[in-house]
């Protein structure tokens, strides 16, 4: 049991991550690869059932996913629905930013396919609904970061309401920060502070547009698909959802950079 639990802790905090991957496996079955790579891996955190309860779990600040409840935060598909195996993918790859969950690129192609399929195991849904369809993610616009892009992202910004939770300078810090419920796998809601940190959801402004369209899954962040998607020409105009991600980039300390570096 105590090597379990070392074995767990070392999991949590990377000191495994210079361990060397096995072969590249060909020809076995996905799931059945899986579970040992899961095993391996994502055990000490995720647990043994997928409910987000291993033996590191308790020691971690933003508690491990609860595979079991088919949530996920950070999807290209709609509110609601199940996320894409790329999704998955992107995800065990870049790791989630700020918390205790690393990259992996340590593991295959192969092998982290083969865990997905392990993971999809643990709630129904994969079998009964299947992947949502990920939402069309237009090209970047060159008016991204141009001081009226920002400035309408400003004015959008005000008018969704976003101070309520991220604060009138974007630092986290709005009224209703303090008094979020707990998500749905019983963490404390902190309102992300554009000021400072790339966020989790990915290192591209095309990545922070893809937030605002389909919302953080669990949490109360919502998505804006619906106001973005219809524009009505009085309140809301075609491209504002790229001028909101303008106006969010500025928040940023030193302004718009652009690229991979004005990452969320």
């Amino acid at each position: 049991m105590a090597s379990r639990r070392a074995l767990a802790i070392a999991l949590a905090t990377g000191v495994l991550s210079a361990i060397t991957p096995t072969a590249r496996v060909a020809g076995e079955a996905l799931p059945g690869r899986g579970a040992e790579i899961y095993a391996t891996y994502c055990a000490g955190c995720h647990g043994d059932a997928g409910d987000g309860r291993g033996l590191a779990a308790d020691m971690l600040i933003v508690k491990p996913r609860d595979f079991t409840k088919g949530v996920f935060k950070f999807r290209s598909t709609p509110t609601g629905e199940l996320p894409t195996d790329a999704d998955l993918y992107r995800t065990i790859t870049n790791g989630a930013y700020g918390t205790s969950m690393p990259a992996w690129p340590l593991l295959t192609e192969v092998e982290r396919h083969a865990v997905i399929e392990f993971i999809k195991g643990f709630y129904p849904g994969w079998r009964t609904e299947g992947p949502g369809t990920p939402i069309h993610i237009p090209p970047v616009p060159a008016a991204v970061g141009s001081a009226q892009s920002v400035a309408r992202g400003r004015e959008l910004y005000e008018m969704l309401d976003c101070a309520q939770c991220h604060g009138d300078g974007g630092r986290g810090d709005g009224p209703s920060s303090a008094d979020l419920d707990p998500d749905i796998w019983g963490n404390k809601q902190r309102p992300f502070d554009f000021t400072q940190g790339r966020l989790r959801g990915g290192p591209d402004i095309s990545d922070i547009y893809r937030t605002f369209m389909t919302g953080v899954g669990g949490t109360a962040m919502p998505s804006y698909a619906s106001i973005f998607d219809e524009p009505d020409g009085e309140f809301i105009f075609e491209g504002d959802a790229w001028n909101l991600v303008s106006y969010v980039l500025s928040l940023r300390r030193g302004g718009v950079a652009g690229g991979a570096d004005a990452s969320r």
